[in-house]
């Protein structure tokens, strides 16, 4: 017999929707994502070692930030997540932009949650599971963009408690547009 407690079996229900449709993105994507963080917030530092541990590409913004993004974008990736402040979310996101991409999802760290209407149809997804992470969502969106949809959510079982970080902490995520 499989025992399951009542979280466990939500954060299962809310990832089949979010695994389910980055299919078709994935087709058209491919799977390698870049993973950057400020080094100087807690929750920057909490989003690198989650995504090292996945095993994803994880980089710091350090120095000059408009030639960091230049070099990520020059290869091209599937998919670029990020937890800073909201001014190098910002520039970041301007220079992404001529190179055609777009800000899918914004996570607000005092929120925990996707802020109003900054989901992308499609990427709703992102918006439950740090929901249902709570205080863990800097983890589980690292889990999220280290290997999109392999086995999104797996970072929302955890059972440690929650930790809340400060309104200046964002998360976002880049994709190509179309």
């Amino acid at each position: 017999m499989i025992t399951t407690t009542r979280r466990a079996a939500l954060i299962g229900a809310l990832a089949v929707p979010t695994v389910a449709g980055l299919a078709q993105w994935r087709w058209r994507h491919g799977e390698d994502s870049v993973l950057l963080h400020d080094s100087s917030l807690a929750a920057g530092r909490r989003f690198a070692d989650a995504g090292r541990m996945r095993g994803g590409e994880v980089l710091a913004l350090e120095g000059d930030r408009i030639r960091l993004a230049g070099k990520v974008l020059e290869r091209r990736p599937s998919l670029i997540a990020g937890v800073s402040r909201h001014a190098d979310a910002l520039m970041l996101e301007d220079v992404a932009r001529e190179s055609g991409y777009v800000r899918v999802a914004e996570i607000h760290g005092r929120a925990r949650s996707c802020s109003a209407q900054s989901c992308l149809p499609g990427w709703q997804g992102i918006a439950r599971m740090a929901r249902m992470a709570g205080g863990d969502w800097v983890e589980a969106l690292a889990d999220y963009a280290a290997k999109p949809g392999e086995s999104a959510g797996r970072a929302l079982a955890s059972v440690a408690a929650p930790r809340v970080d400060p309104g200046l902490v964002i998360g976002w995520v880049l994709a190509p547009r179309g």
